[in-house]
Protein backbone atom coordinates (compact mmCIF):
# COMPACT_ATOMS: atom_id res chain seq x y z
CA UNK A 1 0.00 0.00 0.00
CA UNK A 2 1.16 3.48 -1.08
CA UNK A 3 2.52 6.17 1.85
CA UNK A 4 -0.45 8.35 0.42
CA UNK A 5 -3.24 5.79 0.39
CA UNK A 6 -1.98 5.20 3.99
CA UNK A 7 -2.60 8.80 4.73
CA UNK A 8 -6.35 8.97 3.22
CA UNK A 9 -7.36 5.98 5.19
CA UNK A 10 -5.95 7.70 8.57
CA UNK A 11 -7.53 10.88 7.35
CA UNK A 12 -10.91 9.29 6.47
CA UNK A 13 -11.31 7.56 9.97
CA UNK A 14 -10.35 10.80 11.59
CA UNK A 15 -13.50 12.09 9.88
CA UNK A 16 -15.66 9.23 10.22
CA UNK A 17 -18.57 9.32 12.44
CA UNK A 18 -19.53 5.83 12.74
CA UNK A 19 -15.96 3.50 12.95
CA UNK A 20 -17.84 0.43 13.93
CA UNK A 21 -17.08 -3.30 12.80
CA UNK A 22 -20.50 -2.75 10.62
CA UNK A 23 -20.47 1.33 9.55
CA UNK A 24 -22.21 1.44 6.33
CA UNK A 25 -20.42 4.74 6.17
CA UNK A 26 -16.96 3.20 6.12
CA UNK A 27 -17.92 0.03 4.15
CA UNK A 28 -18.92 2.45 0.92
CA UNK A 29 -16.52 5.20 1.14
CA UNK A 30 -13.68 3.11 0.09
CA UNK A 31 -12.83 3.69 -3.67
CA UNK A 32 -9.60 1.99 -4.43
CA UNK A 33 -9.31 -1.82 -3.76
CA UNK A 34 -6.81 -1.14 -1.06
CA UNK A 35 -9.14 0.79 0.98
CA UNK A 36 -12.28 -1.36 0.45
CA UNK A 37 -10.31 -4.23 1.80
CA UNK A 38 -9.60 -2.28 5.22
CA UNK A 39 -13.24 -0.75 5.29
CA UNK A 40 -15.65 -3.63 4.03
CA UNK A 41 -18.07 -4.95 6.71
CA UNK A 42 -16.25 -8.38 6.35
CA UNK A 43 -13.07 -7.57 6.92
CA UNK A 44 -13.45 -8.97 10.45
CA UNK A 45 -15.31 -11.76 8.72
CA UNK A 46 -12.69 -14.42 10.03
CA UNK A 47 -12.63 -13.54 13.60
CA UNK A 48 -17.03 -13.13 13.62
CA UNK A 49 -16.69 -16.70 12.51
CA UNK A 50 -14.59 -17.94 15.37
CA UNK A 51 -16.04 -18.57 19.20
CA UNK A 52 -13.60 -16.13 20.79
CA UNK A 53 -13.24 -16.57 24.66
CA UNK A 54 -15.63 -14.59 26.42
CA UNK A 55 -14.11 -11.51 28.78
CA UNK A 56 -10.76 -12.49 26.90
CA UNK A 57 -7.73 -10.41 27.52
CA UNK A 58 -6.28 -10.08 23.46
CA UNK A 59 -3.36 -9.25 21.73
CA UNK A 60 -3.25 -8.70 17.78
CA UNK A 61 0.25 -8.24 16.35
CA UNK A 62 0.18 -5.92 13.29
CA UNK A 63 -3.38 -4.04 13.22
CA UNK A 64 -2.64 -2.39 10.51
CA UNK A 65 -5.59 -0.14 10.47
CA UNK A 66 -7.92 -1.55 12.51
CA UNK A 67 -10.32 -3.38 11.37
CA UNK A 68 -9.75 -6.63 13.42
CA UNK A 69 -9.08 -4.30 16.57
CA UNK A 70 -12.44 -2.73 16.16
CA UNK A 71 -14.20 -6.08 15.69
CA UNK A 72 -12.13 -7.45 18.71
CA UNK A 73 -12.90 -4.09 20.98
CA UNK A 74 -16.10 -4.75 20.24
CA UNK A 75 -16.12 -8.65 21.40
CA UNK A 76 -13.64 -9.12 24.35
CA UNK A 77 -12.79 -7.00 27.58
CA UNK A 78 -8.92 -5.87 26.98
CA UNK A 79 -7.94 -5.66 23.36
CA UNK A 80 -3.55 -4.83 22.58
CA UNK A 81 -3.07 -3.77 19.64
CA UNK A 82 0.55 -3.74 18.30
CA UNK A 83 1.11 -0.94 15.44
CA UNK A 84 4.92 0.00 14.90
CA UNK A 85 3.74 2.35 12.02
CA UNK A 86 3.15 5.45 13.43
CA UNK A 87 0.58 6.25 10.57
CA UNK A 88 -1.02 3.35 10.59
CA UNK A 89 -1.09 3.02 15.06
CA UNK A 90 -3.07 6.38 14.63
CA UNK A 91 -5.27 5.08 12.28
CA UNK A 92 -6.61 2.24 14.74
CA UNK A 93 -6.69 4.70 17.41
CA UNK A 94 -9.26 7.05 15.01
CA UNK A 95 -11.01 3.91 14.66
CA UNK A 96 -11.18 2.70 18.53
CA UNK A 97 -11.33 6.11 19.51
CA UNK A 98 -14.75 5.42 21.86
CA UNK A 99 -13.61 1.79 23.17
CA UNK A 100 -12.28 1.63 26.76
CA UNK A 101 -11.13 -1.80 25.75
CA UNK A 102 -8.53 -0.88 23.30
CA UNK A 103 -4.75 0.40 23.81
CA UNK A 104 -2.48 0.55 21.05
CA UNK A 105 0.92 -0.16 21.27
CA UNK A 106 4.85 -0.71 19.25
CA UNK A 107 5.43 -3.72 20.91
CA UNK A 108 3.99 -6.47 22.85
CA UNK A 109 3.26 -6.25 26.49
CA UNK A 110 4.53 -8.59 28.74
CA UNK A 111 0.99 -9.61 30.09
CA UNK A 112 -0.47 -12.79 29.28
CA UNK A 113 -3.61 -13.37 27.18
CA UNK A 114 -6.32 -15.90 26.31
CA UNK A 115 -6.27 -14.94 22.75
CA UNK A 116 -3.49 -13.79 20.24
CA UNK A 117 -4.23 -12.32 17.01
CA UNK A 118 -1.08 -12.82 14.38
CA UNK A 119 -0.88 -11.60 10.52
CA UNK A 120 1.62 -13.26 8.12
CA UNK A 121 3.83 -10.73 8.31
CA UNK A 122 4.54 -11.21 11.92
CA UNK A 123 4.92 -15.02 11.87
CA UNK A 124 8.21 -15.23 12.61
CA UNK A 125 10.04 -17.77 15.11
CA UNK A 126 11.05 -15.26 17.40
CA UNK A 127 7.54 -13.21 17.72
CA UNK A 128 5.81 -16.57 18.01
CA UNK A 129 8.07 -17.68 20.76
CA UNK A 130 7.49 -14.58 22.71
CA UNK A 131 3.63 -15.22 21.82
CA UNK A 132 4.00 -18.63 23.35
CA UNK A 133 5.23 -17.05 26.46
CA UNK A 134 2.93 -15.05 26.95
CA UNK A 135 -0.23 -17.57 26.16
CA UNK A 136 -2.58 -17.87 29.64
CA UNK A 137 -2.73 -21.56 30.82
CA UNK A 138 -6.00 -22.40 28.34
CA UNK A 139 -4.77 -19.14 25.54
CA UNK A 140 -5.10 -19.72 21.68
CA UNK A 141 -2.99 -18.35 18.87
CA UNK A 142 -4.64 -17.69 15.63
CA UNK A 143 -2.62 -16.65 12.48
CA UNK A 144 -3.84 -15.39 10.07
CA UNK A 145 -1.95 -16.01 5.74
CA UNK A 146 -1.97 -16.97 3.14
CA UNK A 147 1.15 -19.22 3.24
CA UNK A 148 0.90 -23.11 4.44
CA UNK A 149 4.60 -22.70 5.40
CA UNK A 150 3.77 -20.46 8.29
CA UNK A 151 2.51 -23.65 9.89
CA UNK A 152 6.23 -25.14 9.86
CA UNK A 153 7.56 -21.97 11.67
CA UNK A 154 4.36 -22.28 14.14
CA UNK A 155 5.98 -25.88 14.84
CA UNK A 156 8.99 -24.74 15.40
CA UNK A 157 8.35 -22.10 17.69
CA UNK A 158 6.38 -25.31 19.81
CA UNK A 159 3.12 -23.81 18.42
CA UNK A 160 1.45 -26.91 16.72
CA UNK A 161 -1.55 -26.16 14.52
CA UNK A 162 -4.72 -27.88 16.03
CA UNK A 163 -7.39 -26.69 13.20
CA UNK A 164 -6.65 -25.46 9.69
CA UNK A 165 -9.32 -23.40 8.49
CA UNK A 166 -9.84 -22.13 4.78
CA UNK A 167 -10.74 -18.56 3.80
CA UNK A 168 -12.66 -17.76 0.73
CA UNK A 169 -11.84 -16.05 -1.36
CA UNK A 170 -8.83 -14.81 0.79
CA UNK A 171 -8.40 -14.02 4.84
CA UNK A 172 -8.53 -10.10 4.27
CA UNK A 173 -12.29 -10.16 3.37
CA UNK A 174 -13.70 -13.58 3.94
CA UNK A 175 -17.08 -14.51 2.23
CA UNK A 176 -16.74 -18.35 3.52
CA UNK A 177 -14.65 -20.11 6.20
CA UNK A 178 -14.29 -23.94 6.22
CA UNK A 179 -12.88 -26.96 7.43
CA UNK A 180 -12.14 -29.49 4.58
CA UNK A 181 -14.52 -31.98 5.80
CA UNK A 182 -17.14 -29.95 3.63
CA UNK A 183 -15.31 -30.72 0.36
CA UNK A 184 -15.69 -34.42 0.60
CA UNK A 185 -18.95 -34.63 2.86
CA UNK A 186 -21.04 -31.68 1.74
CA UNK A 187 -19.07 -31.21 -2.07
CA UNK A 188 -22.10 -29.53 -3.12
CA UNK A 189 -22.85 -27.25 -0.73
CA UNK A 190 -19.25 -26.15 -0.34
CA UNK A 191 -18.96 -24.89 -3.70
CA UNK A 192 -22.21 -22.89 -3.67
CA UNK A 193 -20.69 -21.18 -0.58
CA UNK A 194 -17.15 -20.73 -1.27
CA UNK A 195 -17.58 -19.30 -5.26
CA UNK A 196 -13.92 -20.23 -5.99
CA UNK A 197 -10.75 -21.28 -4.30
CA UNK A 198 -9.85 -20.39 -1.02
CA UNK A 199 -6.68 -18.44 -1.07
CA UNK A 200 -6.37 -17.83 2.73
CA UNK A 201 -5.96 -19.93 6.28
CA UNK A 202 -6.67 -19.43 9.72
CA UNK A 203 -4.16 -21.05 11.39
CA UNK A 204 -5.64 -22.08 15.23
CA UNK A 205 -2.80 -23.19 17.68
CA UNK A 206 -2.71 -23.56 21.46
CA UNK A 207 -4.25 -24.98 24.35
CA UNK A 208 -7.51 -23.37 23.74
CA UNK A 209 -7.73 -23.73 19.77
CA UNK A 210 -9.82 -26.50 19.75
CA UNK A 211 -12.66 -24.46 21.22
CA UNK A 212 -12.25 -21.90 18.91
CA UNK A 213 -13.67 -23.92 15.84
CA UNK A 214 -16.26 -26.72 17.75
CA UNK A 215 -16.09 -29.73 15.80
CA UNK A 216 -19.70 -30.05 14.54
CA UNK A 217 -19.44 -26.71 13.06
CA UNK A 218 -18.32 -27.69 9.09
CA UNK A 219 -18.32 -23.85 8.09
CA UNK A 220 -19.19 -20.14 8.33
CA UNK A 221 -20.04 -17.71 5.74
CA UNK A 222 -21.18 -14.53 5.08
CA UNK A 223 -23.34 -11.96 3.04
CA UNK A 224 -21.56 -8.84 4.02
CA UNK A 225 -20.45 -7.48 0.61
CA UNK A 226 -23.05 -5.04 -0.70
CA UNK A 227 -25.48 -5.02 1.85
CA UNK A 228 -26.58 -2.52 3.96
CA UNK A 229 -25.63 -3.63 7.64
CA UNK A 230 -28.94 -3.62 8.79
CA UNK A 231 -29.12 -7.01 6.07
CA UNK A 232 -25.39 -8.55 6.66
CA UNK A 233 -26.07 -12.72 7.80
CA UNK A 234 -23.94 -14.93 9.05
CA UNK A 235 -24.85 -18.68 8.66
CA UNK A 236 -23.42 -22.13 10.11
CA UNK A 237 -23.33 -24.82 8.78
CA UNK A 238 -22.65 -27.75 11.12
CA UNK A 239 -23.48 -31.46 11.57
CA UNK A 240 -26.42 -32.77 13.34
CA UNK A 241 -27.76 -36.12 14.38
CA UNK A 242 -29.74 -36.24 11.16
CA UNK A 243 -26.80 -35.13 9.15
CA UNK A 244 -26.71 -31.27 8.45
CA UNK A 245 -28.12 -27.91 9.02
CA UNK A 246 -27.61 -24.07 7.78
CA UNK A 247 -28.35 -21.64 10.34
CA UNK A 248 -28.48 -18.25 8.98
CA UNK A 249 -28.53 -15.46 11.47
CA UNK A 250 -28.30 -11.31 11.26
CA UNK A 251 -25.33 -10.18 12.33
CA UNK A 252 -27.03 -7.24 14.01
CA UNK A 253 -31.27 -7.59 14.49
CA UNK A 254 -32.33 -4.33 12.96
CA UNK A 255 -36.05 -2.95 12.59
CA UNK A 256 -37.61 -2.97 9.20
CA UNK A 257 -36.21 -0.21 6.66
CA UNK A 258 -39.52 0.44 4.61
CA UNK A 259 -40.91 -3.10 5.84
CA UNK A 260 -37.72 -5.32 4.12
CA UNK A 261 -35.81 -6.57 6.75
CA UNK A 262 -33.66 -10.19 7.24
CA UNK A 263 -34.46 -12.67 9.38
CA UNK A 264 -33.30 -15.85 11.27
CA UNK A 265 -34.17 -19.45 9.05
CA UNK A 266 -32.53 -23.17 9.35
CA UNK A 267 -32.13 -25.14 6.90
CA UNK A 268 -31.53 -29.30 6.81
CA UNK A 269 -28.76 -29.66 4.12
CA UNK A 270 -30.41 -31.75 1.26
CA UNK A 271 -27.99 -33.12 -1.76
CA UNK A 272 -30.18 -31.92 -4.69
CA UNK A 273 -29.86 -29.37 -7.47
CA UNK A 274 -31.34 -26.08 -7.70
CA UNK A 275 -34.12 -25.31 -9.99
CA UNK A 276 -31.84 -23.51 -12.07
CA UNK A 277 -29.33 -26.42 -12.42
CA UNK A 278 -32.37 -28.62 -13.32
CA UNK A 279 -33.24 -26.15 -15.94
CA UNK A 280 -29.95 -26.00 -17.59
CA UNK A 281 -29.85 -29.38 -17.75
CA UNK A 282 -33.31 -30.25 -18.65
CA UNK A 283 -34.75 -27.33 -20.39
CA UNK A 284 -37.93 -30.06 -21.26
CA UNK A 285 -39.29 -29.76 -17.54
CA UNK A 286 -39.18 -25.39 -17.72
CA UNK A 287 -43.23 -25.82 -17.95
CA UNK A 288 -43.20 -28.15 -15.15
CA UNK A 289 -41.01 -27.15 -12.61
CA UNK A 290 -42.33 -23.27 -13.03
CA UNK A 291 -45.81 -24.47 -12.01
CA UNK A 292 -44.55 -26.38 -9.19
CA UNK A 293 -42.59 -23.25 -7.96
CA UNK A 294 -45.86 -21.36 -8.10
CA UNK A 295 -48.00 -23.62 -6.69
CA UNK A 296 -45.21 -23.92 -3.99
CA UNK A 297 -45.52 -20.13 -3.08
CA UNK A 298 -48.96 -20.29 -2.73
CA UNK A 299 -48.76 -23.13 -0.22
CA UNK A 300 -46.17 -21.08 1.47
CA UNK A 301 -48.00 -18.19 1.53
CA UNK A 302 -51.08 -20.24 2.83
CA UNK A 303 -49.02 -21.52 5.74
CA UNK A 304 -47.80 -18.29 6.84
CA UNK A 305 -44.51 -18.32 5.98
CA UNK A 306 -42.56 -14.95 6.29
CA UNK A 307 -39.92 -14.88 4.54
CA UNK A 308 -41.44 -15.28 0.80
CA UNK A 309 -39.84 -12.79 -1.31
CA UNK A 310 -36.91 -14.94 -0.92
CA UNK A 311 -38.61 -18.25 -2.29
CA UNK A 312 -37.10 -17.40 -5.71
CA UNK A 313 -36.26 -20.73 -8.49
CA UNK A 314 -32.78 -20.30 -7.51
CA UNK A 315 -33.65 -20.51 -3.53
CA UNK A 316 -35.32 -24.12 -4.19
CA UNK A 317 -33.96 -27.49 -4.60
CA UNK A 318 -35.66 -30.01 -6.91
CA UNK A 319 -34.85 -33.51 -4.56
CA UNK A 320 -36.33 -35.82 -6.75
CA UNK A 321 -40.35 -35.21 -7.19
CA UNK A 322 -40.06 -32.47 -3.81
CA UNK A 323 -39.33 -28.73 -4.41
CA UNK A 324 -37.58 -28.05 -1.35
CA UNK A 325 -36.94 -24.29 -0.28
CA UNK A 326 -33.74 -22.86 1.31
CA UNK A 327 -32.31 -19.46 2.41
CA UNK A 328 -35.45 -17.90 2.75
CA UNK A 329 -33.62 -14.55 4.77
CA UNK A 330 -35.63 -11.61 3.11
CA UNK A 331 -38.91 -10.70 4.29
CA UNK A 332 -41.09 -7.74 2.09
CA UNK A 333 -44.19 -6.49 3.92
CA UNK A 334 -45.48 -4.94 0.96
CA UNK A 335 -45.22 -8.22 -1.37
CA UNK A 336 -47.80 -10.80 -1.70
CA UNK A 337 -47.88 -14.03 -3.99
CA UNK A 338 -48.28 -11.91 -7.22
CA UNK A 339 -45.32 -9.79 -6.32
CA UNK A 340 -43.15 -12.70 -5.56
CA UNK A 341 -44.40 -15.07 -8.36
CA UNK A 342 -43.10 -11.91 -11.15
CA UNK A 343 -40.02 -11.34 -9.00
CA UNK A 344 -38.97 -14.90 -9.25
CA UNK A 345 -40.08 -15.16 -12.71
CA UNK A 346 -37.59 -12.06 -13.54
CA UNK A 347 -34.39 -13.39 -11.64
CA UNK A 348 -35.07 -16.66 -13.11
CA UNK A 349 -35.14 -15.09 -16.91
CA UNK A 350 -31.94 -13.30 -15.45
CA UNK A 351 -29.97 -16.43 -14.27
CA UNK A 352 -31.15 -18.09 -17.05
CA UNK A 353 -29.60 -15.63 -19.94
CA UNK A 354 -26.30 -15.46 -17.84
CA UNK A 355 -26.02 -18.95 -18.41
CA UNK A 356 -26.67 -19.21 -22.17
CA UNK A 357 -30.06 -20.78 -21.82
CA UNK A 358 -32.14 -19.87 -25.21
CA UNK A 359 -34.73 -22.72 -24.93
CA UNK A 360 -37.52 -20.58 -24.92
CA UNK A 361 -36.68 -18.79 -28.85
CA UNK A 362 -33.25 -18.42 -30.86
CA UNK A 363 -31.84 -14.59 -30.43
CA UNK A 364 -34.36 -13.45 -27.91
CA UNK A 365 -33.44 -11.00 -25.40
CA UNK A 366 -33.40 -11.66 -21.37
CA UNK A 367 -37.00 -9.46 -21.41
CA UNK A 368 -38.28 -11.90 -24.07
CA UNK A 369 -37.35 -14.84 -21.94
CA UNK A 370 -38.67 -13.54 -18.93
CA UNK A 371 -42.03 -12.87 -20.59
CA UNK A 372 -42.58 -16.45 -22.04
CA UNK A 373 -41.86 -17.69 -18.98
CA UNK A 374 -44.46 -15.55 -17.11
CA UNK A 375 -46.60 -16.86 -19.72
CA UNK A 376 -46.27 -20.65 -18.97
CA UNK A 377 -47.52 -19.51 -15.62
CA UNK A 378 -50.34 -17.17 -16.35
CA UNK A 379 -48.59 -14.06 -16.52
CA UNK A 380 -49.02 -11.16 -19.14
CA UNK A 381 -45.54 -10.47 -20.57
CA UNK A 382 -46.31 -6.75 -19.58
CA UNK A 383 -45.52 -8.10 -16.12
CA UNK A 384 -41.65 -7.41 -16.39
CA UNK A 385 -42.01 -3.52 -15.83
CA UNK A 386 -44.08 -3.55 -12.60
CA UNK A 387 -40.98 -6.87 -11.47
CA UNK A 388 -38.47 -4.36 -12.61
CA UNK A 389 -39.74 -1.30 -10.48
CA UNK A 390 -39.81 -3.35 -7.53
CA UNK A 391 -36.73 -5.30 -7.73
CA UNK A 392 -34.74 -2.13 -8.39
CA UNK A 393 -36.13 -0.55 -5.26
CA UNK A 394 -35.68 -3.70 -2.45
CA UNK A 395 -32.18 -3.71 -4.14
CA UNK A 396 -31.28 0.21 -3.46
CA UNK A 397 -32.78 -0.63 0.08
CA UNK A 398 -31.03 -3.29 0.47
CA UNK A 399 -27.67 -1.93 -0.28
CA UNK A 400 -28.41 2.11 1.41
CA UNK A 401 -29.79 0.57 4.21
CA UNK A 402 -32.56 3.23 3.89
CA UNK A 403 -35.42 4.68 1.59
CA UNK A 404 -34.82 8.31 1.26
CA UNK A 405 -31.86 10.21 -0.42
CA UNK A 406 -31.01 7.31 -2.61
CA UNK A 407 -32.10 8.69 -6.17
CA UNK A 408 -28.51 7.95 -7.78
CA UNK A 409 -28.23 4.64 -5.98
CA UNK A 410 -31.65 3.67 -7.58
CA UNK A 411 -30.82 5.22 -10.74
CA UNK A 412 -27.45 3.86 -11.31
CA UNK A 413 -29.40 0.53 -10.29
CA UNK A 414 -31.64 0.76 -12.84
CA UNK A 415 -29.96 1.28 -15.52
CA UNK A 416 -27.99 -1.70 -15.15
CA UNK A 417 -31.42 -3.74 -15.02
CA UNK A 418 -32.14 -1.97 -18.56
CA UNK A 419 -28.87 -2.98 -19.85
CA UNK A 420 -29.31 -6.41 -18.63
CA UNK A 421 -33.18 -6.77 -20.20
CA UNK A 422 -31.56 -5.93 -23.63
CA UNK A 423 -29.00 -9.10 -23.89
CA UNK A 424 -29.35 -11.85 -25.40
CA UNK A 425 -27.81 -15.56 -23.52
CA UNK A 426 -24.20 -15.18 -23.62
CA UNK A 427 -23.77 -12.03 -24.25
CA UNK A 428 -21.12 -9.87 -22.68
CA UNK A 429 -22.11 -8.37 -19.13
CA UNK A 430 -22.50 -4.63 -18.62
CA UNK A 431 -19.50 -2.82 -17.42
CA UNK A 432 -19.58 -1.83 -13.68
CA UNK A 433 -21.09 1.60 -13.02
CA UNK A 434 -20.49 3.74 -10.11
CA UNK A 435 -22.78 6.28 -8.00
CA UNK A 436 -21.97 8.65 -4.61
CA UNK A 437 -19.53 6.12 -3.99
CA UNK A 438 -21.54 2.68 -3.89
CA UNK A 439 -20.98 0.29 -5.97
CA UNK A 440 -24.37 -0.87 -7.61
CA UNK A 441 -26.00 -3.93 -7.76
CA UNK A 442 -27.24 -6.50 -10.71
CA UNK A 443 -30.38 -7.84 -10.40
CA UNK A 444 -31.02 -9.92 -7.53
CA UNK A 445 -29.22 -7.86 -5.64
CA UNK A 446 -25.50 -8.90 -6.58
CA UNK A 447 -22.86 -6.19 -6.19
CA UNK A 448 -20.79 -5.83 -9.46
CA UNK A 449 -17.09 -5.12 -8.13
CA UNK A 450 -15.08 -5.68 -11.38
CA UNK A 451 -15.96 -9.07 -12.07
CA UNK A 452 -16.60 -10.20 -8.33
CA UNK A 453 -20.36 -10.84 -7.79
CA UNK A 454 -21.61 -11.84 -4.41
CA UNK A 455 -25.45 -12.61 -3.69
CA UNK A 456 -27.41 -10.24 -2.08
Amino acid sequence: MSAATARLLTTLLSLTEDTGSLSDELHFAGQGAAERVQLDHGAANVLRALVLPKAAKVLEVGAGFGALTRYLGEVSATVHAVEADPVRAAAVRFRTHELGTVSVHDRPPSDGYDLVVVQQPYATRGLLESVRERLSPMGAVVVLTSSRAVAGTLATAGLEVQRELLCSPGHEVARAVRSERIDTELPRLSAAITGGPANGLALLCGPGAAALWPAFRLATYFNTAERAAFACTRADVVRTGEGAEVRRVPLVPSPPVAGISVGPCTDKVYDAPTMVEVLLDEPERVAELLTGWRDLVRAEAARGVEALWDLVPHNVLVDGAVLRPIDLEWRHAGAGVPEVIERGVLVLADKLTDAGWSAAADDGSMRDLAGWLGVLIGLHPSFVDGALEREVAFSTIGSCGAAHGTDEVRAAIAGIWRTRLLRRPAAPKPATTRATGRRPRDPDGRARTGDKRVEL
